[in-house]
């Protein structure tokens, strides 16, 4: 069996999704008695605790009733297992794996959970080339076919048919009235609004307080740098950040706003290495950061003398760079509440108007800035 969520404490949560859609779709009926322990940990590759735990996930949902000394037997039929019983919510987050801020994310919306008796099935580890990009389609097919209760939905970026499989994505829980809570970013760009449930920072506001840390400081120029087919937060980021330098009296300029991978060494000699010239940049997020870092430093560019540079999410390695990162600090056990809070309300209001709920940020100041607070 593959880890197909990434976390290897998680794994229960495969076997129990497993199990589950077989007695949900009929497979088993009242009083079939299921594989023992020894077998089923041996058809999954895993430990005999791993399945345990398995197992007493679906009798604490009443699906199964294990005896001792005889074995686990259904107790329910998909007819009998009625939605308002289903605590089982995926996580579908093309982010995974990358270091970023969704890791945690997921960590947390997994603890909490656990302490609503709730489960998750687990996808998304580094999708994100366009071929990877259509796996989350065969993966969207899989959680319907566990008749999930919800999923949790981090939109697909970095890749040049994203909108595309987003929408699809969308379009395929929404038929089968799966509730759906968007991660970080709406699927539709900025301006435009989903009726979708979102969870995440007020981005315009953090790009502002980002911008504004140069610009107290006497700075009349600041550029914005993102990888191009960022995730739509990166064009709302922008907005911040172009309103933060019209309240200071500055018009933003077309090429302050470079749409290029920082690893592009030539891109970088050509617009930022330039004797006399201090530039201050604002990053789409810490992992192009950091990547700038690495890339002007390769091109002999130095940071925070030459290039000043702040980024977004205060990822775990961002004050552990060569030069400690200045960030926008995303609260990620905070988000990971708020999105199985609102996971649990939506599934009891599938009819309430779409939330917006707004995590607060706040501007950590390291060195890379080049300004003290």
């Amino acid at each position: 069996m593959s880890d197909d969520f990434g976390q290897t404490q998680f794994k229960y949560q495969y076997i129990y999704g497993e199990i589950r859609s077989l007695v949900l779709d009929g497979r088993y009926q009242p009083g079939d008695r299921l594989p023992t322990e020894v077998e089923l940990a041996q058809h999954f590759n895993v430990s005999r605790p791993t399945v345990t735990r398995a197992l007493n996930a679906l009798q604490e949902e009443g699906l199964i009733a294990r005896k001792t000394g005889s074995g686990s037997y259904i107790t329910h039929t998909h007819e009998k297992a009625g939605a308002g019983s289903n605590r089982l919510f995926g996580l579908l987050m093309p982010g995974l794996g990358k270091g970023e801020i969704f890791e945690p994310i997921c960590a947390q919306i997994a603890a909490t959970a656990e302490k609503h008796k709730c489960s998750l099935l687990w996808s998304g580890s580094e999708i994100r080339t366009t071929e990877a990009a259509r796996t989350l389609v065969d993966v969207t097919r899989r959680y319907i076919d566990h008749k999930i209760a919800g999923v949790f939905f981090e939109p697909l970026e970095l890749s040049p048919s994203f909108d595309a499989i987003n929408r699809q994505i969308i379009s395929m829980f929404q038929e089968e009235g799966i509730p759906i809570i968007l991660m970080d970013s709406d699927y539709l760009p900025f301006p435009q609004r989903s009726r979708l449930d979102l969870i995440g920072i007020d981005n315009f506001r953090a790009a502002y307080i980002a911008t504004s840390h140069y610009l107290k400081h006497g700075q009349n120029r600041v550029d914005f740098l993102a990888r191009p087919f960022s995730a739509y937060t990166i064009s709302i980021r922008i907005h911040g950040y172009r309103a933060a330098l019209i309240e200071y009296g500055i018009t933003p300029r077309p090429e302050w706003v470079h749409l290029t991978n920082p690893e592009e060494h030539a891109y970088l000699s050509a617009k930022f290495k330039k004797p006399g010239d201090i530039f201050n940049i604002v990053c789409g997020n810490d992992e192009t950061a950091a990547a700038l870092i690495a890339g002007c430093e390769e091109v002999d560019i130095r940071v925070p003398e030459q290039v000043r540079i702040v980024g977004f999410d205060d990822i775990h390695y961002s004050q552990m760079l060569r030069v400690p990162l200045t960030t926008i600090h995303q609260p990620v056990q905070n988000l990971g509440d708020l999105a199985l809070e609102t996971m649990l309300w939506r599934t009891e209001h599938p009819e309430a108007p779409p939330k917006t709920i707004s995590a607060n940020a706040e501007l950590i100041i390291r060195d890379s800035c080049g300004f003290p607070d």
